[in-house]
């Protein structure tokens, strides 16, 4: 479920972090927030100077379910 409104993820957005995680069905509280800030990074291969694009956060959720293992979900 890749975000229309902008391409690239803002990890200093925390209401675009918290409608991804919403939308994924994963609760919008504060320790998921900062999760999935650092989940983020790992995708990224530790480099923060890289863009990552809301389709390939998708991806990795699909492709990579392990490192969204700790995300609290809807309710929890």
């Amino acid at each position: 479920m890749s975000k229309a409104d902008n391409k690239f993820v803002n990890v200093s957005q925390n209401y675009e972090l918290e409608d991804w995680l919403y939308r994924n069905h994963f609760s919008k509280r504060k320790t998921n927030v900062q999760a999935l800030q650092h989940i983020i990074v790992q995708v990224k291969g530790g480099n923060t100077a890289h863009n990552l694009s809301w389709a390939a956060l998708d991806e990795a959720l699909l492709k990579q379910p392990a490192l969204f293992i700790e995300l609290a979900p809807v309710g929890g």
